[in-house]
């Protein structure tokens, strides 16, 4: 889909004549931008019709600055011209930079708006709403409905974004191509066989469980309005409520099933739409992902004072949140051991299922990494055995098993460095390396030792100014991300004439 939008024809622009095709580069930049500012223009519609249906101050605001929005990206859209080639580096660049583009969009909506006045503050929430990270810091006054929405629209696009990025995109330019559903077997319905059935299908089965989601909240008691607030906020793993809350039982449990359901491939729910309910236990990754859920579970009742069914349900609602990265805000009921918090952050770190709107590293990832370990030990064992990896039944390359390994080992120092930066901000140990995990697995709320959720909102401004880049790693995942920032600072040194300034300048010392 994205390949197809890049390469299709459209009008021209001054200086260009109509045959004339733009740089590769030049295109997706454009692209991206339009996107961006595309999607912030129907968020701030969406708003402000909410605002209206609420009564608000800032309804004519967010109407005329999404309108505009909306307005300026399809006349872009119009004029952008189409290349020869597009390069798959510059589709990665395009997309970083139209989430920080999209982020910063709804910053601006922030401060337009008044749901904060402070800079930093908006440009935290817009991040963690933004890449589904539980981190903000600004809590909407219940009669703001437009800010709510900001918030929960904002989360609800993200994660669209990253199910479209994971699953859609990715698979389609040479990474993740043996995660993707491609192949057809008999009479199988493949979920992914081109890119534009991909998209389509993502967005059918995303409504789906949004407006699922939704109706059981309806359904345990909350307000519509509120429903919506949730529902965008767990599907997309978001977990920033933006005042509502998940004050009752009923609503606690449909907020487990829900985070399950979004933690949950989208693979596995499309086999499940089309009748092969069957075939799912088939899935190790699945029986994985139930596995750490249950045993989870059972580690933090042994290790709380929770019991019964109260404390099932806290023990539920908390682990859950944690695995699938949604970052529910939940207290403690009682007094925590302390292998309890290791706990919640080594289940943020792994994450849910691949091809979930979920952040992390993911348990396919992990579930390859220790096969490749155990292939490595049984080697030096037996080293003329042929041991192999699969994945779903098939054998997993040595370039798949590389890139995995690359990505583990740069998920790994993105969490040291966002920790010591964090670190020298003025957090202490634990929290800053909970904080980077947290930031890096997109998976929200920090906790002390005891279990206590810290507020963001007590941190200097440093801290959260650095995990900003961090909660945009984690978002795009550590691999395409680092490729797309090394390949964009490269494109800016080269366009620029920095190495040849440089060298210039050096010369001209000597």
């Amino acid at each position: 889909m994205i390949r197809r939008i890049l390469l299709s024809r459209a009008g021209g622009l001054d200086g260009f004549s109509p045959d004339q095709r733009w740089p590769s580069w030049c295109t997706a930049a454009a692209v991206a931008t339009t996107v961006a500012i595309g999607v912030g223009g129907v968020l701030g519609i969406t708003a402000g019709l909410a605002d209206l249906a609420g009564n608000g101050d800032d309804t004519a605001t967010l109407l005329v600055v999404g309108g505009t929005s909306a307005l300026a990206a399809a006349v872009l859209h119009y004029w952008t011209k189409p290349s020869e080639r597009v390069r798959d580096v510059d589709v990665l660049v395009a997309i970083t930079g139209g989430l920080v583009g999209f982020c910063l969009y709804v910053a601006c909506l922030f401060l337009l708006a008044g749901t904060t006045s402070n800079v930093v503050d908006a440009l935290t929430d817009a991040v963690a709403a933004g890449t589904t990270t539980a981190l903000g810091v600004v809590t909407p006054e219940m009669e703001d409905h437009g800010g709510r929405m900001l918030v929960a629209g904002a989360q609800w696009f993200g994660g669209l974004g990253a199910l479209l990025f994971g699953v859609a995109i990715l698979p389609f330019f040479g990474a993740g191509r043996e995660f993707a559903d491609r192949s057809r077997r008999g009479t199988r319905r493949p979920m992914t066989p081109d890119q534009a059935t991909a998209v389509r299908n993502i967005m059918v089965i995303y409504g789906i469980v949004s407006g699922g989601t939704w109706l059981a909240y309806v359904l345990a008691g909350a307000t519509p309005f509120e429903s919506v607030l949730l529902a965008m906020a767990t599907s997309s793993t978001g977990g920033m409520t933006a005042g509502a809350t998940l004050d009752t039982a009923a609503l606690q449990w449909v907020a487990v099933a829900g985070m399950f359901v979004a933690g949950t491939s989208l693979v596995v729910l499309w086999r499940l739409g089309h009748g092969r309910a069957r075939n799912l236990l088939r899935s190790a990754e699945l029986r994985l992902y139930v596995g750490l859920l249950v045993g989870g579970i059972l580690l933090f009742l042994l290790w709380t004072d929770g019991s019964g069914v109260d404390g099932a349900r806290r023990a539920a609602f908390t682990v859950t949140s944690t695995l699938t990265t949604t970052g529910f805000p939940s207290e403690p009921g009682g007094s925590w051991a302390p292998a309890a918090p290791v706990l919640i952050l080594g289940l943020a770190s792994i994450g849910p299922m691949v091809g979930s709107a979920g952040g992390g590293f993911q348990i396919l990832r992990h579930r390859i990494l220790v096969q490749a370990a155990i292939r490595e030990m049984l080697r030096q064992l037996h080293p003329r055995s042929l041991i192999l990896v699969r994945l779903g039944g098939r054998v997993a390359n040595e370039d798949t098993l590389s890139k995995v390994v690359v990505s583990q080992f740069l998920f790994v120092s993105a969490v040291f460095i966002t920790g010591l930066v964090v670190a020298v901000c003025g957090l202490d140990l634990a929290t800053a390396l909970g904080a980077a995990v947290h930031a890096i697995s997109t998976a929200g709320p920090v906790r002390s030792l005891d279990g206590i959720i810290i507020d963001p909102a007590s941190w200097p401004d440093g801290v959260r100014l650095a995990l900003l880049p961090a909660m945009v790693i984690g978002r795009l995942s550590v691999y395409p991300a680092f490729v797309a920032a090394g390949t964009g600072f490269t494109s800016i040194r080269d366009r620029t004439g920095l190495r040849r300034r440089w060298r210039a300048s050096r010369r001209d010392e000597s």
